[in-house]
């Protein structure tokens, strides 16, 4: 009888083992449980030291820090931490994301969409961080500079902010492997035509500016462009708006009010009347030297008026003139013309009294007699 051996096998499941036996001397017992108890280990300790030290950053900008920067002099570093304490959780979340990636075991795919909805998010929580540090900032120099830089900040903002964004967007998408040189061919050839579709509101703008900066008129000063004497009330972006003398407001492009002459009545501090006053001919020599300190002593009368000099100038057609300069030391129009109001009247009593005659445009024709015209022929 012939004893065949029996060829030993080893089952399938078991093949791992041996294999590993061969190599280290050891068995390995259940690779797959154990290669997910510490997928998930690994992934529970990443959460874990993730969310721990967001936690503790959050306690420390809320409680700890803000102690600290109560003794310096200025807010904006209370301001920084604020707005930092408030973007920490949304930045740990990310930070959180970010470690517990190389654990859930995600395939090719999914892991490049995880990883771009990721680098989106950071990007937001960055750039709004960026956005409401900065502007705050730009706030407190605009602030110390003057009403005239803030008021400019303030138009600018919405403009700065798109900026933020617009830098944020190209960093995004150089990390996400983007060719940026298509991107700038795409804005240069779509900058023209915005360019052309912009060319009224962009020259707007600029005129803005060069008021603001150049300041040749301010909100509530009192101006005359060509036909229109009115009262600046507010200076935007595209336009100026003026309450003129009738009450009605009037809308001028700042293009139109930068190319015109503009008379800014507000640094007037005195207000100089020149004007002529003509008397008959038939005025007596006597009246005529009499009437400078007649002139002199009205003046005097009313408030907020200097007399300068009044002077028998020339001989006109139909009458005597005489040149009046006086000042009225107020920037107020409606007390000017009440002074000037006053001179007139006061002017025209003391000339009644005095039995002078203004002058007006006359001709005076002197008629021969005719037997005198007769002899002569």
């Amino acid at each position: 009888m012939v004893v065949t051996p029996c060829r030993q096998t080893t089952p399938r499941w078991f093949s791992g083992d041996a294999e590993h036996i061969a190599n280290h001397g050891q068995p390995l017992r259940i690779t797959g449980r154990l290669t997910i108890s510490l997928n998930l280990t690994q992934l529970l300790t990443h959460i874990a030291v993730g969310t721990t030290i967001t936690l503790l950053v959050s306690f420390l900008l809320r409680n700890v820090f803000p102690k600290l920067t109560r003794k310096t002099p200025g807010d904006f570093d209370d301001f920084v931490l604020r707005t930092l304490s408030e973007s920490i959780l949304p930045f740990g979340i990310v930070v959180v994301l970010l470690l517990i990636q190389s654990d859930l075991g995600l395939s090719n795919d999914v892991q490049r969409a995880y990883d771009v909805v990721l680098r989106i998010f950071g990007t937001v929580v960055i750039v709004r961080f960026a956005n409401r540090v900065g502007i705050r900032f730009l706030q407190g120099v605009a602030h110390r500079s003057g009403d005239d830089l803030q008021q400019l900040f303030i138009s600018l903002q919405p403009l700065i902010k798109a900026l933020i964004w617009m830098i944020g967007a190209l960093v995004l998408f150089q990390s996400l492997g983007v060719k940026l040189a298509a991107i700038w061919a795409l804005l240069s050839a779509g900058g023209i035509g915005i360019g052309l579709a912009l060319k009224d509101p962009a020259q707007e703008l600029f005129a803005y500016l060069m008021i603001l900066l150049d300041k040749p008129f301010m909100v509530g000063q009192f101006i005359n462009v060509g036909s229109t004497w009115a009262t600046v009330e507010r200076i935007g972006v595209r336009s100026t708006h003026l309450r003129s003398l009738r009450g009605e407001i009037v809308v001028m492009n700042n293009s139109a009010l930068t190319n015109s002459t503009i008379l800014n009545f507000a640094d007037m501090n005195t207000r100089r009347m020149i004007y002529s006053l003509g008397v008959t001919y038939s005025t007596t020599v006597d009246q005529m030297k009499a009437i400078p300190a007649m002139v002199e002593e009205v003046i005097n009368a009313v408030d907020n008026t200097n007399f300068s000099r009044c002077h028998f100038t020339e001989f006109g057609d139909s009458s005597l003139n005489f040149e009046l300069v006086y000042y009225i030391d107020t920037r107020d129009y409606t007390t000017a013309l009440n002074a000037q109001q006053a001179i007139n009247l006061g002017i025209m009593e003391a000339f009644a009294q005095q039995g002078i005659e203004f002058a007006f445009p006359s001709q005076t024709l002197y008629l021969e007699d005719e037997t005198r015209s007769g002899k002569e022929s």
